[in-house]
């Protein structure tokens, strides 16, 4: 340690140490301030309280005759008796300071006692019969008429020095007119000693004053009589009573009244005193060892923000690698709760929210068996199996939610999280959608039956003719006809197997062929596709059963038909397949009658393909652009593929395909396809007249010479 700095530990106590003297100072300063503030509040609810119990008690008082005066009023001829029932409730309503109350009735200027109850025990002979002689009753008699309701009158000074006050208040006849008037007498001392009494703290002197006779106030009592000294807190209040102004006056030594004065600036100054010197005493042992504590923590905080760096760093990739593998990858804590989904696993799921648990999670995301009906149990899924420490593999599932409606297959595999001496404290699962996988399995193996079943037949065809024929040629003399016949069947076989090979080969070009787009000539490109398909076919292109038999010549019409935006030749497949399908789909012994047509549709051509053929059934209607499926497959041979071929290329082309029942019979085929540029106002062209014979078009035969049955 420097010399310079062994001062610093002791400079920094005695800082530390001034500070907190002056701290303390101002502590206290402020807690005396605000025991100031707490007296001044305590003083100023001792003075609300006051002028509310003596506004409440006067109208008590006033309230009392009011009612008197109302229950004297109902009778017809008041009498003494009927005063004296009326009254006799009074002594009991605990009228502090009240003398006697008086039935007064006006005559000539004069007030005239009539009935009278004393409330104080005093002799009732000793009541005055004529009011009028005294001014202060006199004065609130006439008050109370002329208002026609309550009056109080002004302060007096009885002959025996006490103080007192009078309250008057008019008596109507059922008419309104005016009958009489009561009067209730009052002492001020005992009106207002019971009135705050016990309402204003012992220690706060209460003075009331009243207006009296000439001006000015008059005290009419006090309560809690003491001497305030030099500091005492004094307030003044103004009490509205009837037509009177009465004042409070509230005098209190502040150290008296409760919550206001306390020890605590006292006892936080000297506390702080202590806390100042204890805190400098500590500042400067531990200013001491300052260098080498600053040293520690400097090491300290260095390699914690190196292990903070590199934490982030490893959270960073871990973050990265999870949001950038194409596999869905959930992450469970050991309570089954989910901690962690990448957004792969969102994609796959379906919802942008998470479950919050594995319990609620098939119902969440719509987890159902291999079936599609069965919803998935909680209790099978991979992750808790994983939680449990097995290994789960494979586990295929189905979901399907408002983003799958029509439902993925998930291929979900799990392994339970360890932690070194621990058990298993979560799982993590990884989820692959199988559903084009399985697809492809499946469509593999109709593929498979398709080329076993379907080439098959034609290749033992072509052996046993081929048997037959090489018997004929070997035989003496050597059997032509029989020869050249058996040769014609084995011709026709391969013929079917190359068709079948063709078919297979376009279901292929369909899904994987890239696409070479360009302006098209429809209307060229369909007259093509309807020459060849009413051609004549050879000899060996015609199957047994039709050798002898010669079909009706199909009638094709052909509309007005706009060049399209698309990759010629697997356009053609589509209108080949179609036009061959409309032809071929005919009753026997029927000509096949087909239109061809367009149309505008948003963004694009509508095609349209119509015959009156044998038509689809409803229930086949979902199902006919599905791979290897064949409608009638005993009566119209083929390999289910062609409609497929169709569907596949035209959405590659971002069309859609359609198909609907023909008015009147028959099937519709309906073609959505991107349109040339400018396609409709070039098309000039007249309609292509109705082909009722293979003469009538000329034989217009492609290069990609496809035929789908």
């Amino acid at each position: 340690m420097h010399s310079g700095q062994r001062y610093v530990p002791i400079a920094l106590a005695a800082v530390v140490l001034l500070l907190g003297l002056l701290a303390t100072a101002g502590v206290s300063a402020g807690l005396t301030q605000k025991e100031r503030r707490s007296a001044a509040q305590a003083m100023d609810r001792q003075v609300d309280l006051a002028r509310a119990a003596v506004s409440g008690e006067v109208q008590r008082y006033l309230d009392t005759i009011d009612n008197l005066a109302a229950a004297l009023g109902s009778h017809d001829q008041l009498t003494r008796a009927a005063f004296e029932r009326a009254t006799a409730h009074v002594p009991g309503e605990n009228l502090a300071g009240a003398t006697a109350v008086v039935y007064v009735v006006p005559q000539q200027g004069h007030y005239l006692a009539v009935y009278g109850r004393r409330l104080d025990g005093r002799d009732p002979a000793a009541a005055q019969p004529d009011l009028s002689a005294v001014p202060e009753i006199a004065d609130v008699l006439r008050q109370s008429a002329s208002l026609g309701g309550a009056a109080v009158s002004t302060a007096a000074v009885d002959p025996d020095g006490s103080r007192t006050l009078s309250l008057a208040t008019p008596v109507l006849s059922p008419d309104g007119s005016l009958r009489g008037l009561v009067l209730l007498g009052l002492r001020g001392p005992e009106f207002f000693g019971g009135a705050i009494g016990t309402v204003v703290h012992p220690r706060v002197t209460a003075t009331l004053s009243a207006t009296q006779e000439g001006g000015g106030l008059l005290p009419l009592a006090t309560v809690h009589p003491t001497a305030p000294g030099t500091d005492a807190l004094v307030r003044t209040a103004d009490v509205g009573i009837a037509q009177r102004r009465w004042r409070l006056d509230l005098a209190a030594d502040p150290r008296e009244l409760p919550g206001a004065y306390t020890d605590r600036p006292l006892v936080s100054g000297a506390a702080g005193v202590l806390l100042s010197v204890l805190v400098a005493v500590l500042v400067h042992v531990l200013g001491s060892r300052r260098a080498k504590a600053m040293e520690l923590v400097e090491e300290a905080t260095r390699d914690l923000r190196e292990a903070g760096a590199a934490a982030h760093d490893l959270a960073a990739r871990q973050r990265a690698i999870l949001h950038s593998v194409s596999e869905g990858v959930t992450v469970v804590g050991a309570d089954g709760r989910i901690l962690l989904q990448n957004p792969a696993a969102r994609e796959l799921l379906g919802t942008a929210d998470d479950a919050v648990s594995l319990a609620e999670w098939p119902a969440h995301y719509g987890a159902y068996l291999p079936d599609r009906v069965t919803p998935f149990p909680a209790a099978d899924l991979p992750m808790l199996r994983a939680i449990r420490g097995e290994p789960v593999d494979g586990v295929e599932l189905v979901i399907r939610n408002p983003a799958h409606p029509d439902g993925i297959l998930v291929s979900v595999s799990a392994r339970p999280l360890h932690r070194p001496g621990a058990g298993p404290v979560g799982a993590v699962a990884v989820l692959h959608d199988i559903t084009a996988l399985r697809r492809y399995e499946t469509e593999l193996a109709q593929f498979a039956a398709v080329v076993a079943h379907d080439l098959k037949s034609p290749l033992t065809a072509v052996h046993g003719f081929a048997a037959v024929a090489a018997d004929a040629v070997s035989a003496t003399p050597p059997r032509v006809e029989t020869a050249g016949a058996a040769l014609q069947r084995v011709r026709q076989g391969a013929v079917r197997m190359r068709e079948i090979i063709d078919v297979l080969l376009a279901y292929t070009t369909a899904r994987d062929a890239p696409l070479d787009v360009a302006d098209v000539d429809l209307q060229a490109l369909v007259a093509a596709v309807v020459a060849e398909r009413t051609a004549p076919r050879p000899v060996a292109f015609l199957s047994p059963a039709v050798l002898d038999v010669t079909p009706p010549a199909p009638s094709v019409w052909v509309g007005s038909l706009p060049p399209v935006r698309a990759d010629p030749g697997l356009l053609r497949l589509v209108v080949d397949n179609l036009v061959g399908n409309a032809i071929k789909y005919t009753p026997a012994g029927v000509a096949a009658q087909v239109e061809i047509s367009a149309g505008p549709a948003p963004g694009g051509v509508r095609l349209v393909v119509a015959d009156r053929g044998i038509g689809i059934p409803d229930d086949e209607k979902g199902r006919v652009f599905e791979s290897f499926h064949r409608g009638r497959p005993l009566d119209y041979g083929g390999t289910g593929l062609g409609l497929a071929i169709c569907r596949r290329i035209v959405e590659r082309h971002g069309g859609t395909i359609a198909v609907q029942d023909n008015p009147g019979g028959g099937t519709r085929f309906c073609v959505t396809l991107p349109a040339a540029p400018d396609g409709w106002q070039r098309l000039q062209r007249p309609s292509t007249p109705a082909v009722s014979a293979p003469a009538a078009v000329p034989a217009a035969v492609s290069a990609l010479n496809h035929k789908v049955k």
